[in-house]
């Protein structure tokens, strides 16, 4: 029983301290950012971005983050990529940005939620290159339409949701959790009084009936 309370309180405190995992930043500050990608069955491992590719916190961007060349991919095959946040805390799902069913030249629409100075999620899309931007940039279609040319450079934007209203609804979620874990432990010390006291009045009628029996045999 006593393991199980522990556990119990250990639940708790790490219920109270969720909200520590995330970072706090300031306006503008650059956020933790990583990418991975997935070619011919193989998975990259993750690797930092540069400071000039990663997010600044609050502020809309778009950068051009270069793709080195993988190794054993076919120019046929499909080439995916994945991105993380916050030191690995927030990542997206997988992206296809060559291949079938991928755009000619591929933008990755990045939307990241902040809750005051917290960023609270993270998603992601593949869209077609604007066509305004294409006109700026030209290189960026003619190298994903080469299939020997790398790197190849991905746009990425960046940009930023203002959601207030996730604080209250992520403090009511671990109030709640809080509230269902402490009625836990109390229930648990509950049952171990009940069945302590239950011990002691067993024993103590135990002994009343062996002291009613000696008496009996006396007389």
């Amino acid at each position: 029983m006593m393991a199980s309370k522990a556990l119990l309180l250990s639940i708790v405190i790490s219920a109270c301290s969720v909200s520590l995992v995330a970072a706090n930043y300031q306006d503008g500050e650059f956020v933790p950012t990583a990418r991975r990608a997935q070619f011919h069955g193989v998975r990259t491992t993750w690797h930092d971005l540069l400071g000039r590719h990663c997010p600044r916190f609050g502020q809309d961007r778009v950068v051009a983050v270069p793709l080195p060349h993988p190794k054993g991919q076919h120019a046929s095959a499909d080439y995916k990529i994945s991105f993380s946040f916050d030191h690995d805390r927030l990542v997206t799902h997988w992206l296809r940005i060559i291949g079938k069913h991928a755009p000619a030249a591929p933008l990755i629409d990045i939307e990241l939620t902040q809750r005051a100075d917290v960023l609270t999620s993270a998603k992601a899309k593949v869209l077609p290159v604007p066509k305004y931007y294409l006109r700026q940039h030209q290189q960026l279609l003619n190298e994903f339409q080469n299939s020997t040319h790398w790197p190849k450079h991905l746009l990425v934007r960046y940009h930023w949701k203002h959601n207030e209203a996730l604080n209250v609804n992520a403090a009511l979620y671990v109030l709640f959790g809080i509230g269902i874990l402490t009625s836990a432990v109390m229930a648990v010390n509950v049952i171990v009084n009940y069945q302590q006291k239950l011990s002691e009045f067993l024993a103590h009628l135990a002994t009343e009936s062996s002291q009613v029996g000696t008496v009996q045999k006396a007389e």
